[in-house]
């Protein structure tokens, strides 16, 4: 057979290689694969789970949107239900509308010191306080501190509820620390009656600070020019925001004090012989503006009918002191807060005066006080924010008048006693 050509395998004649058809006999000469059909079971396979996964993925969304949630931040978190949108957050302050996911304070290292951590609940769209309404959709609410268990000194929280020098707050936990305390998280824990559980977390971080403390065993403080002159020397050596804490001695100061550089805190003494008393007679004036408070304790201040014994315009507290025979015995102005607990005033045309356009609260509660036989026991005539001030085992006697309340600051008085 020449090359190039085969022979017809039904008839023997000569055909071209290439060829798939013989003119001679007619038949096909190209061998055939029989043609098999792919399989369709899979496609029948799909078709018919196709409707199982489409119920399968319903139901999972169903199961998903109707499950309990848990939401989970630090500071703030957007809450949906079927009534709305609400913003719920934590704070210290009375800013309802301001997140505090972080707080930072400073702290001496044996100090005893409580803050409030405060719940707010706004409604989303309107901005309106949802406080009393949102609670009506909680089971339960607790605080809880997350922190070391070899803390030197754990914070420990109060039972979550409304308190009323925040009422805007739809719920408050009252936390205590000192120096020691260091890091740590207040976990907020509020159960729906959904089912719905929210986390709100705040991080508290306590930086330790020194305590400076002067005796007159061992510095000059026997007048009140050496005093002043211990005050301005302390003021420019220990820096802020460290403590300072003047030990005074159980004598009597003539002439006028001034504590303008920064906080310090005088603690007055009694001779035990003769029972005399740390006492000013002359006007006390503090203006320091940074820095932590300054505390005034177990200290007399008794004047000549004239002047202010303290004027303050700077956070001031004071603790076991007494104001005698003054124009005004405690002055609180500027735009700080002042407070006096366990004091004496007597005998002055007004004993406690609150002339301050501040905005922060420092202590609300003006305890076991005494107003005796003053012309105004207390004159409220600016007061920072709208906190209610309360005065639990206050007594009140003699006074021309007891509460002289012209800003209509909210009081309460239902624990003070008036004779």
């Amino acid at each position: 057979m020449e090359q190039g050509f085969k022979p017809c395998p039904y008839c023997g004649a000569k055909l071209p290689e290439q060829a798939s058809f013989c003119p001679h006999c007619t038949h096909n000469v190209r061998e055939r694969k029989p043609r098999i059909p792919p399989p369709r079971t899979w496609r029948r396979l799909l078709r018919a789970l196709l409707p199982l996964a489409l119920a399968l993925a319903v139901c999972a969304g169903f199961y998903f949107y109707l499950s309990p949630k848990t939401y989970d931040a630090y500071g703030e978190i957007t809450y949906t239900d079927d009534d709305g949108s609400y913003q719920l957050l934590v704070n210290t302050s009375n800013e309802r509308f301001e997140p505090m996911p972080e707080i930072a304070d400073t702290a001496e290292l044996d100090g005893q010191y409580r803050m409030p951590s405060r719940l707010f609940i706004n409604h989303v769209a309107s901005g309106a306080n949802a406080g009393q309404m949102f609670m009506q959709k909680v089971e339960w609410c607790t605080t809880e501190f997350i922190q070391p268990a070899d803390s030197q000194s754990p914070m420990v929280c109060s039972e979550p509820q409304p308190m009323d020098f925040s009422p805007d707050a739809a719920l408050v936990s009252l936390f205590d620390y000192t120096g020691r305390s260091g890091s740590t998280e207040l976990l907020w824990t509020l159960h729906m009656k959904n089912g719905d559980t929210i986390k709100l977390r705040q991080k508290i971080n306590i930086t330790p600070i020194e305590t400076y403390d002067y005796y007159p065993e061992d510095y000059p403080m026997d007048t009140i020019e050496e005093l002043q002159a211990l005050i301005d020397k302390v003021s420019s050596e220990i820096q802020l925001p460290n403590v300072v804490n003047i030990h005074l001695p159980p004598i009597t100061y003539d002439g006028e004090l001034v504590i303008d550089k920064r906080a310090i805190n005088l603690r007055g003494s009694v001779d035990e012989n003769t029972s005399r008393r740390t006492t000013f007679t002359g006007n006390v004036q503090v203006s320091a503006q940074d820095g932590p408070i300054v505390y005034f304790s177990g200290i007399s201040f008794i004047g000549s009918g004239e002047g202010v014994g303290v004027s303050a315009s700077c956070r001031l507290q004071a603790d076991n002191c007494r104001f005698s025979n003054w124009k005004t015995g405690l002055l609180g102005y500027g735009s700080s807060w002042i407070s006096a607990i366990n004091s004496y005033f007597d005998g002055n045309e007004v004993g406690f005066h609150f002339n301050s356009e501040g905005k922060y609260v420092t202590h609300a509660t003006y305890s076991d006080n005494t107003f005796i036989n003053n012309g105004t026991g207390v004159l409220l005539e600016r007061v920072p924010t709208d906190v209610t001030i309360s005065f639990p085992g206050s007594y009140f006697q003699g006074n021309g008048t007891d509460i002289d309340n012209r800003c209509s600051q909210p009081l309460d008085i239902s624990q003070a006693i008036i004779k």
